[in-house]
């Protein structure tokens, strides 16, 4: 398996599917719209957006976005916010770990502070993966899952 940058001409397909694949059997699959594929194509153009994509027998199976920004808080600060990853269903077994460890070092070597979500239906999974990265949770986000009410 090969991590590599993407390129969004090329890539732009992979890019979509993925996130859309793991957004639909996420809680929030209720809130995925019409919009999506344009939401999405937005993000990856931002400046100061990244896109790595973990390829395995010149297949896209995973990818993450991480969006580069002064922290609003404290500008002194970059932040690197991850806005999505993903792995495919069937992508070999260490791909979400092996795409996490070099988003981290593209993140230090920006000396950048590292900001990652974690769904509350795999919290528990992604609290030990992510404290092994030095990061601890600092914020529980809570969101009505659709639309009713």
């Amino acid at each position: 398996m090969i991590i590599r940058p993407a390129d969004l001409e090329k890539d732009a397909l992979a890019i979509v599917e993925g996130a859309k694949d793991f957004a639909e059997r996420s809680p929030t699959k209720n809130l995925l719209g019409d919009s999506f594929v344009a939401a999405v194509s937005k993000i990856v153009t931002l400046p100061g957006f990244e896109v790595l994509l973990a390829e395995h027998e010149g297949q896209v199976v995973g990818g993450i976005g991480i969006y580069y920004y002064p922290y609003i808080w404290n500008e002194d600060i970059f932040a690197a916010e991850e806005m999505f990853w993903w792995t495919l269903q069937g992508a070999p077994f260490k791909t979400g770990k092996t795409l996490l460890e070099k988003a981290m070092i593209m993140i230090k070597e920006k000396e950048a502070v590292p900001m990652f979500k974690a769904l509350s239906s795999n919290r528990k999974g992604f609290d030990k993966t992510y404290r092994g990265f030095g990061m601890e949770p600092v914020e529980t986000l809570y969101m009505r899952c659709s639309y009713a009410d």
